[in-house]
């Protein structure tokens, strides 16, 4: 019984809370997604999706990528490449990215102990409604597979 009044509460409570809004837009939420990377190695040919919602996003926005990292990272830093495809853009637009993870003896430079994290901001983007961008992540190291990368996150606000 306690239940079902919390859920007629929470419905009287919502319905009230979109009588009040009198048709005004609703406003922009932020995108933000983490993807997980191959559990062995990010091999260079793995490359990450990302496909927003453009109908909560604002019209621009800045768009930012970040890791989730383990001790098994063996590099002082990591080179990336964010792809940006849709239907206005006549060709993709890239964006090379270098996340600067340690310093020269090896210390970490990001947040986190035994999970490392690292953000980095790539550019401001323009969105048009309607539209279904897609965003890819991919590395461009040297080596052909990249151990200690767990995940990847993209996120506009």
């Amino acid at each position: 019984m306690r239940t079902r009044v919390h859920i007629i509460f929470l419905a009287v409570a919502t319905l009230a809370a979109v009588a009040c809004r009198q048709g005004r837009p609703m406003p922009a939420m932020p995108y933000y997604e983490f993807k997980p990377v191959d559990a062995h190695a990010w091999r260079c040919t793995d490359t990450l999706r990302f496909r927003p919602d453009t109908a909560t996003l604002p019209r621009k926005a800045a768009l930012s990528i970040s890791l989730r990292l383990g001790q098994q990272f063996a590099y002082r830093d990591l080179w990336l490449v964010c792809e940006q495809r849709s239907d206005s853009l006549m060709r993709p637009r890239r964006d090379t990215l270098h996340f600067i993870l340690a310093d020269a003896r090896g210390r970490w430079q990001t947040t986190g102990v035994v999970l490392h994290e690292a953000q980095l901001g790539v550019r401001n983007v323009s969105l048009r409604n309607g539209e279904s961008p897609e965003f890819l992540v991919y590395h461009i190291m040297r080596e052909q597979q990249i151990q200690g990368v767990f995940e990847v996150g993209l996120k506009i606000e």
